[in-house]
């Protein structure tokens, strides 16, 4: 998700926001988190849906994004800008780009029922009224209701600074569809983490990990090899309860959730406190 000279980042991390038995936004939880990153895999998404945004308040959105550009700096951080109305994600925006992010992640609207005129111009309304942020278009229909076929987001993707899309959920089975019709100065990110081993092989830019960010070195040290990726991924997601489960136990720290989350299966946490140990017990990887 980049337009700079940087090279365009293969992951991304869907970062979680940890809150504190109060149920209080736990900074030092979350400023932890980034710093356990590894320097070569540090880009994240902020306040996103593994970052429960929904629950959040914009004061609490704009923490989130000040602390992550305080601990890495405003070219790693990509702020999740989405929110029930245009009106409010200009409102996110402008925080963000003041504290200097300059890429952003839009969902496309959601709750209420939204035609493709609608979703094509909540996209070209934002992205110039934002000339000067790298605007990501966001695509989720299993939680917007909001369907985008090849013809519709051939048309989002028009404005210059849209520099590529974000897809979740059934969108994805559109990925070649999309690829097809990107520019090529224009960047396709998967949600799907189990896509990282052959990710670029199928045209795409990258992942962006709701795992990434909890067990960072073992996901690269097995990342060219889909059947631990694919394992590795349904145990750990797409589930904000057991990635949080996961963080836990690795931190100490309360990560709890506002927002409703199932319990753990029998036998998933025991897998989860392995899983959490196979990452302690491996060295980062030097120069990935």
């Amino acid at each position: 998700m980049t337009r700079s000279a940087r090279p365009v980042p293969l992951i991304i991390s869907a970062v979680p926001t940890p809150f504190d038995d109060r149920l209080q936004l736990d900074r030092d939880a979350f400023v932890e988190l980034l710093e356990r990153l590894p320097d070569d895999h540090a880009d994240v998404l902020v306040a996103g849906t593994t970052g429960e945004f929904p629950a959040l308040d914009r004061a609490e959105r704009d923490q989130l994004v000040d602390l992550a550009v305080a601990v890495l700096g405003p070219d790693r951080v990509v702020a999740h800008v989405g929110a029930g109305s245009l009106f409010e994600s200009l409102r996110l925006a402008e925080h963000a780009a003041a504290a200097g992010v300059r890429r952003v992640a839009l969902l496309t609207p959601y709750y209420l029922p939204a035609d493709d005129r609608q979703v094509i111009d909540h996209a070209h309304s934002f992205a110039a009224a934002h000339p000067e942020l790298a605007v990501f278009p966001y695509l989720f229909p299993d939680r917007t209701g909001v369907e985008v076929g090849a013809a519709t987001f051939r048309a989002l993707m028009e404005p210059v600074n849209v520099a590529g899309a974000k897809l979740s959920g059934r969108a994805n089975d559109d990925f070649a569809a999309f690829v097809a019709v990107l520019r090529p100065d224009q960047a396709l990110y998967t949600g799907d983490d189990s896509r990282l081993p052959g990710i670029r092989a199928d045209g795409g830019a990258g992942v962006v990990s709701g795992c990434f960010a909890v067990v960072p070195d073992l996901m690269l040290h097995h990342r060219d090899d889909p059947d631990r990726i694919r394992h590795l991924v349904e145990l750990l997601g797409p589930s904000i309860a057991r990635q949080k489960f996961a963080l836990q136990t690795l931190t100490g720290r309360p990560w709890r959730s506002r927002m409703s989350m199932p319990e753990l299966p029998a036998g998933v946490a025991a897998e989860i406190v392995e899983l959490v140990e196979q990452s302690r017990r491996l060295a980062p990887v030097a120069g990935s």
